[in-house]
């Protein structure tokens, strides 16, 4: 069987920056690194130039004679798509010895361009995205990019979603027979002992919510609770990462703080993030539909009891039932209340951050990437 020596990933960005699309293409790549492959690295980055020029003209177009709030923008424009495959042509003649062409994206394929196995790795679909999040059916426009994408996800040798409802849907949809659930993975630089993770925890009274804006309403719902559990813990502190104290748009109560983005490629910047998730008492995000799963996870790691709502993917993955946290069935104070009360007053609290840690044990880089390995020599073996 051909070993595996030297691969070309493309992403939506310099995987180079820890800072890229949440850490994954970094993570992704440096991986790949350690396992003694070569990586060569692909930034496809819409042209700033041909982007500005589309957005002037096809992009006003689009928002004002097809849909104002149409999700459709230079990215999932045909120009793009031109522009990319062109710049894939490229890295194919630069990067000969290449033994497989890996995606971070299932918009984009080297399928066709070369006869070597390509790989897609991404989180949802376009198609997924709209439905689900923004619950509607695609305009013209988006149906264009939508077709194209599954055109690129049917050709494909490998498709590797990254939740397992999302891979089952996408089996179910494409009649490619390659579509693997692999498992998650936790995008965590740093780590924490048991011990000091428990000692920091045990006499903490800072509660952590992390999610960008589109998260806001499972923080401005926390801001309200967190009002009302300040009477009764005179000592308690909420810490907001990823979300800026003027998006929030209402008055802070005292000992509320907001960090707004905080770029793990800065080593300030990085140890604050750390800092707050390893010394905070649990991590809760209620936002429906999706409670930033991977900033999630990423508190799990460091023993923190979690807060969510049951939505579709965390319960597939972790079950109706979960020993390291408490699901909010709404996204409402009252209810919030009570389940950090829930864990503020259990009686095990240390069994809550040991089984959240454990539950995604599982779930390193290290482990994903060589499950990613295995199935690309499966394919070399085939071809």
């Amino acid at each position: 069987m051909k070993g595996l020596r030297e691969v070309t990933v493309f992403t939506n960005g310099d995987s180079s920056q820890l800072s890229t699309w949440s850490n994954v293409p970094y993570l992704f790549t440096q991986t790949l690194i350690t396992k003694g492959i070569k990586v060569n690295r692909v930034d496809l980055t819409p042209d700033p130039s041909l982007k500005n020029i589309w957005d002037k003209t096809m992009g006003r177009i689009a928002r004002r004679l097809v849909n104002k709030r149409t999700n459709f923008e230079y990215f999932r424009s045909r120009k793009h798509f031109k522009n990319v495959q062109a710049r894939i042509k490229k890295a194919i003649n630069d990067h000969p010895k290449t033994d497989v062409f890996i995606f971070l994206t299932f918009s984009f394929s080297a399928s066709g361009l070369t006869k070597k196995p390509v790989v897609l790795f991404g989180d949802w679909t376009y198609d997924y995205y709209l439905d689900y999040y923004e619950n509607r059916r695609p305009d013209i426009l988006e149906r264009q990019s939508i077709k194209r994408e599954n055109l690129v996800i049917e050709k494909a040798d490998l498709v590797l979603p990254l939740f397992p409802g999302i891979a089952a849907l996408m089996k179910k949809k494409y009649s490619n027979k390659n579509i693997q659930y692999l498992g998650n993975v936790i995008n965590a630089i740093n780590t924490i002992s048991e011990a000091k993770a428990l000692q920091a925890k045990a006499n903490s009274s800072e509660i952590l919510f992390a999610g960008s804006r589109k998260y806001i309403a499972g923080a401005l719902s926390l801001i309200s609770a967190f009002e009302n559990l300040k009477k009764q813990y005179p000592l308690l502190k909420l810490h907001i990462v990823g979300i800026n104290k003027t998006e929030i748009e209402k008055t802070l109560p005292a000992d509320v703080i907001c960090y707004g983005y905080l770029d793990k490629g800065n080593d300030k910047e990085r140890e604050l993030y750390y800092d707050i998730f390893k010394k905070a008492k649990l991590f809760i995000n209620t936002t429906p539909k999706w409670g930033a799963f991977s900033a999630t996870i990423e508190a799990m790691f460091f023993y923190n009891p979690i807060i969510v709502m049951p939505y579709a993917e965390f319960v597939e993955t972790f079950g109706k039932q979960i020993n390291f946290g408490v699901y909010c069935e709404e996204n409402i104070p009252e209810n919030i209340v009570k389940c950090i009360k829930q864990i503020f007053d259990h009686a095990d609290y240390n069994s809550l951050c040991i089984n959240s840690s454990m539950a995604v044990r599982e779930y390193s880089w290290s482990a994903y990437i060589d499950k990613v390995i295995a199935q690309i020599k499966a394919l070399q073996g085939q071809t």
